[in-house]
């Protein structure tokens, strides 16, 4: 009996120690922060561009407003684009692997398309309206992630409207600053 429960404690004991250990998800103004990290980084899509003079052909993605002192940037180099597939050029982007430095400013090398995701964007909230045409539209809400799918215009508020119709919308929200 006591063969067993030795066993048994050994294999719940591996079982744990092979549990990988969830990295941390940190925005990516913090990821400066952090180099030499596992982590995961977040932000939204600020540029993109493609160094062709470069050995290699990287292509870099910076998340949020860069600026002097707290640039975070997405590498994927010529060899990996296939295996990490098409980014985005717009809205929310995450990223996972170790966090380098690099000329001052923090990266993460994407090697394939497991380290990336596009988060669902989480609305303020869940209240709908019948529109003029009797139809269940979802009112204006603030999105966490960007552009939510089935928004169709950017109030001047910074609310996302649902609205089916041009005529009101985002009439109580600041008017429309940008229609999708």
């Amino acid at each position: 009996m006591k063969s067993i429960r030795t066993c048994s404690v050994a294999s719940f004991l591996l079982a744990i120690a092979l549990v990988p250990v969830m990295s941390q998800t940190i925005p990516s103004a913090d990821a400066k922060n952090h180099i030499g990290e596992k982590a995961t980084v977040c932000g939204m899509v600020a540029g993109k561009h493609v160094a062709a003079q470069s050995q290699g052909t990287p292509t870099f993605i910076d998340l949020d407003k860069p600026s002097p002192n707290q640039t975070f940037t997405v590498v994927v180099w010529e060899r990996d684009k296939e295996t990490v597939g098409l980014l985005p050029s717009s809205g929310q982007l995450c990223v996972a692997g170790t966090i380098t430095q690099y000329r001052g400013g923090a990266e993460i090398v994407l090697h394939n398309a497991a380290g990336w995701y596009v988060p669902k964007a989480q609305l303020s909230n869940d209240r709908h309206y019948t529109n003029s045409d009797g139809q269940q539209v979802h009112s204006p809400a603030y999105s966490s992630g960007g552009a939510p799918a089935g928004a169709t215009a950017l109030c001047g508020d910074g609310t996302y409207s649902f609205s089916q119709h041009r005529s009101g919308t985002c009439s109580h929200h600041g008017g429309v600053t940008k229609w999708l």
